[in-house]
């Protein structure tokens, strides 16, 4: 049996359900922390992008996340002030949503069948 495809799947699937809650719980001003969300395959990103498409930024990193074969998903925001947000400094969200983003990940593959 081979257990690549099928592992490559399960990350998929986290890497998608993360993204999308981090996206959407990320507290909103300007929208520039929720569009600095990126996904890359195996190497970091440095640049923070100039943009406030939350939408654009879901749809950027789901085509990166499905294009996924192998190698490590990297998530990330390079905005200066995301440590703070996921701190507790906005009233919007609670501290530890970028935490609990990666638990709904989880939850995702959980659901798999291919864990069943």
């Amino acid at each position: 049996m081979d257990i690549e495809p099928a592992v490559s799947d399960v990350l998929r699937r986290v890497a998608l359900a993360v993204n999308q809650t981090l996206i959407l719980s990320t507290p909103v001003d300007t929208g520039r922390a929720r569009a600095n969300w990126q996904v890359s395959i195996g190497t970091e990103v440095d640049a923070e992008l100039d943009s406030t498409d939350v939408q654009g930024a879901i749809t950027r990193n789901q085509g990166v996340i499905k294009g996924y074969r192998n190698g490590e998903i990297i998530v990330q925001n390079n905005v200066s002030y995301i440590g703070a947000l996921n701190n507790g400094s906005s009233a919007q969200a609670p501290a530890g949503f970028v935490e609990k983003a990666i638990q709904t990940g989880v939850r995702a593959a959980t659901r798999s069948k291919v864990l069943r």
